[in-house]
């Protein structure tokens, strides 16, 4: 009996501690928060999160326009205040050289254009009976330089160089100045004789395409023909002068058995037919020439244009047109225009200046966008897990106080940080919804409430109820039938900005709870 007794009195003393210990804990948590608290009784409600900041409307569409090209400012027709509209030109560079370029590259194109269409269509009708024309005037006059060539060869052998032969156009010469040997005097002699048998043979052939010269019916082989043939008789005529002019050369009084002045008069003799038949050559070849460059062209003109023609003139006309596009952008360059509707805020360029790119001091024509609109806040790192794309904003205005609020959403989050003053930042920005209410204007400063999550029907207390010690969350909750309360460990959720935060766990409706300070 005594055993029970004890026992009984035990629990109760514990009990009593117990209760002593709770009731002091609490007591000891309130006055720790001081003694102004409140009951409040844990009841269902609907709840925003949300994250606060403040900012300045900007315009989305802010740019400073200037010259792309060196010149000197003709005209500037943008002035601070006015409203621009799309392709108005707001000042522009001195153009009339580049102009005047681009009328010359214009005419480039048009020729090079030209020049591809005959390409790839070949010769008109009377463009090859032009070259027609040129071929049978060159070919006359080949055959007619042929013909003095071989004029030219026979007086200047026959009738100069012979003076120095008895019977020099048979086929027994006889050269009647004394040469250094014998054998050097056979050897001029062989070859007097065989150019008399060569320009035979020749004056033969020539005879023989008179009639086919004459009526222009010669073929272009035998022209060919022609030409080799009277290459060979000139050649074979100045090796044979060359020859009798180092004979002529050696000769002395003493040796030849001659005056001087005798000497003289045979090399002056031998000299003048070289220069006679070196005139002969120098035509010939001129007007073979032509006469090639008249065939050569003829026969491109009649085969029409290669593969490899098409493209060099395709390029020719694309370097043309490449130059023309350059030249127009260089124009476009030395003009300011306007982008979009808009407000000119500054004009920084003055007619008369030279305008350097990248180093004049004026910066150009500044323009905010008319009616496009954002703003742009800064959230703490400590914040910006809570924000997504998209979320809903509510923005209101210094100048039209807190009941005007105007909506919006988050349109851009930095993917970097942006420290100020020593604190990383992540810099938003907010869109209208309505980007063309009249109320809105650049510059502007904004509070901006961007609600980042909803709980619908929840579990809700005052946010100064909620106790955080560590890593616990608490709340004290009055017992039932008394004045003291116990800490009850809870799980948090959403917590609002009007000052009320989720029950996830740990307190049912309608328990009593301590709300610490003034207010909620």
């Amino acid at each position: 009996m005594k055993n029970i007794l004890k026992n009984t009195l035990v629990e109760i003393i514990i009990s009593i501690v117990a209760i002593i210990a709770v009731t002091w804990g609490s007591i000891s948590l309130l006055s720790r928060h001081g003694t102004s608290y409140t009951n409040t009784t844990v009841s269902h409600r609907d709840l925003v999160e949300s994250v606060s900041g403040n900012g300045n409307v900007v315009s989305d569409q802010s740019v400073t326009l200037a010259f792309n090209m060196q010149g000197r400012v003709a005209v500037v027709s943008a002035t601070v205040g006015s409203t621009t509209y799309v392709g108005q030109v707001l000042a522009s560079l001195d153009t009339g050289t580049l102009r005047a370029s681009i009328v010359g590259a214009e005419a480039d194109v048009l020729s090079a254009n030209a020049h591809l269409k005959q390409t790839q269509n070949g010769a008109r009708p009377e463009e090859l009976a032009v070259y027609n024309q040129k071929y049978s005037d060159a070919t006359i006059a080949l055959m007619s330089a042929i013909k003095n060539a071989d004029l030219s060869i026979e007086a200047a052998v026959v009738g100069k160089a012979d003076i120095l032969f008895t019977n020099g156009n048979t086929v027994n010469p006889t050269i009647n100045i004394r040469t250094q040997s014998d054998s050097e005097k056979r050897s001029i002699e062989i070859e007097r004789m065989i150019l008399r048998d060569s320009l035979n043979k020749f004056a033969t052939t020539l005879s023989g395409f008179n009639q086919s010269i004459l009526d222009g019916s010669i073929s272009t082989s035998s022209i060919i023909s022609l030409r080799i043939l009277v290459r060979d008789q000139l050649s074979l005529a100045k090796t044979y002068l060359d020859h009798l002019a180092l004979i002529t050369a050696d000769l002395t009084p003493g040796s030849s058995g001659q005056s001087q002045t005798a000497i003289d008069g045979e090399r002056l003799i031998v000299n003048t037919a070289a220069q006679q038949l070196a005139g002969a050559i120098a035509a010939e070849q001129s007007v073979d020439a032509a006469w090639s460059s008249a065939r050569d062209a003829l026969i491109l003109v009649r085969a029409g244009s290669t593969d490899e023609d098409i493209m060099v003139a395709q390029a020719a006309l694309s370097k043309a047109q490449s130059v023309l596009q350059g030249l127009q952008s260089q124009l476009r360059q030395s003009y300011i225009i306007a982008p979009y509707v808009g407000l000119i805020t500054a004009v920084n360029v003055k007619v008369g200046e030279i305008y350097v790119p990248g180093i004049s001091a004026s910066q150009g024509i500044n323009i905010i966008g008319d009616g496009s609109y954002k703003v742009e806040i800064y959230v703490p790192e400590t914040d910006i897990g809570k924000i997504n794309i998209d979320n809903p904003v509510d923005i209101t205005f210094d100048a039209f106080g807190p009941n005007v609020i105007i909506p919006g959403h988050v349109g851009n989050i930095d993917p970097a940080e942006t420290v100020r003053s020593g604190v990383n930042t992540y810099k938003l920005t907010i869109n209208f919804d309505n980007a063309t209410d009249d109320r809105i204007k650049s510059g502007l400063t904004t509070n901006v409430v961007i609600n980042t999550k909803t709980a619908v029907d929840v579990l809700a207390v005052p946010s100064r109820a909620v106790i955080t010690r560590g890593v616990e969350t608490i709340v004290l909750v009055q017992q039932a039938g008394l004045t003291s309360y116990i800490e009850k460990p809870v799980s948090i959720g959403v917590k609002s900005r009007d000052g009320y935060t989720e029950i996830v766990s740990g307190l049912n409706e309608g328990d009593t709870i301590a709300s610490f300070g003034v207010g909620k």
